[in-house]
């Protein structure tokens, strides 16, 4: 399916995508919007995305199935410069980052113990450990 091979390319381009959550989450929110669209134009992004792999062997000379890293991200962003399909391909990746990025934002992972343990990816360490808690505007001494 073309989606899978987009969200291929789009990890090795954003390595976020890659761990299974966020993929499923990213393919999961592109796969809902074009259900989500007006019949004639979830029938002109799927024709586009169609295309895709079709577009990748002309411009490559390799299938997208057996070219290596190098070749599709390369083979991508010529087919971006392409007046409608690059639109539509951006247009998709767009919307899987907005829900794969998401997903890995709230993915917990472990911290270790100079941050309390657990927190989600890409908070910041919590406040308590930053600075002195405070009472009626003064610091309490500990």
């Amino acid at each position: 399916m073309t989606v899978d091979l987009l969200l291929r390319i789009w990890s090795l381009r954003h390595p976020a995508l890659s761990p299974p959550g966020p993929r499923a989450a990213a393919r999961a929110h592109v796969l809902g919007s074009l259900a989500e669209l007006a019949p004639h134009y979830r029938a002109g992004l799927a024709l586009a995305l169609r295309l895709v792999p079709l577009a990748l062997l002309l411009l490559t000379g390799r299938r997208p199935a057996t070219a290596p890293p190098a070749a599709l991200l390369a083979g991508l962003r010529r087919v971006e410069r392409l007046p409608l399909l690059g639109r539509a391909v951006r247009t998709t990746e767009t919307l899987a980052l907005y829900s794969g990025l998401d997903a890995a934002a709230t993915t917990p992972r472990r911290t270790g113990p100079d941050t309390g343990g657990f927190h989600l990816a890409g908070d910041d360490p919590p406040r308590h450990y930053l600075q002195a808690p405070r009472t009626a505007g003064r610091a309490v001494s500990r």
